[in-house]
């Protein structure tokens, strides 16, 4: 310390004033956010959670670098951090699906917050244009969850009539969990002496 406090001394004698850098960001938030999915693509995390935070740095009202900051914090299951970045994103959108919807995810993962979750599954619901399967399928986890399997079924029936009349929002990775989801439901209900389901 002495020795870098003398050479310091000595340059701003002969006459040398020492350099300032400063380094400034040159990308923009949008470009942080494809770097963080980038890395999100490769299951680096930790990386693809920096660049959403340049980018919210960069812009504080960026939905979007909300949103994949929350779908990090969940995947590392920091589901408080995920639920308040979700929160965010819903104060800049109220009412968006995607939010929404991993907001509701949170809940069911963390056990907590799941009566607000529903509430706001059921509001984005309300207009039948975002009845999509995988919000249906959501809503149907989360009523499960809350121990109302026949409005859980319901939802679940709803979200496999779309997926027949070929809403090209249910895959077959979206159909796939839905069925995964109704069974596990089934299971955990399953009626005495085999009584078949409420709803088919």
């Amino acid at each position: 310390m002495v020795t870098l406090l003398l050479l310091a001394a000595t340059a701003l004698g002969c006459g040398h004033v020492p350099k300032i850098i400063v380094l400034e960001d040159p990308l923009s938030a949008e470009e942080h956010i494809a770097l963080g999915v980038a890395y999100e693509r490769k299951g680096e995390l930790s990386l693809a959670a920096r660049e959403y935070e340049r980018a919210l740095a960069k812009d504080k009202s960026s939905f979007q670098a909300r949103v994949n900051l929350g779908n990090v914090r969940l995947a590392e299951k920091r589901y408080d951090p995920a639920r308040r970045e979700y929160l965010e994103a819903l104060s800049l959108r109220p009412a968006d699906p995607e939010a929404t919807n991993n907001l509701a995810w949170a809940a069911i993962l963390s056990g907590s917050g799941r009566e607000e979750a529903l509430r706001r599954m059921e509001a984005v619901l309300s207009d039948p244009k975002r009845r999509t399967p995988p919000l249906l399928d959501t809503l149907g986890v989360l009523l499960g969850d809350l121990s109302r399997r026949e409005e859980a079924e319901v939802a679940f029936a709803e979200a496999l009539r779309a997926c027949e009349r070929g809403d090209p929002a249910c895959t077959g990775s979206v159909r796939e969990e839905i069925r995964d989801h109704r069974e596990t439901l089934r299971k955990r209900f399953s009626a005495p002496g085999g009584a078949p389901p409420m709803v088919r």
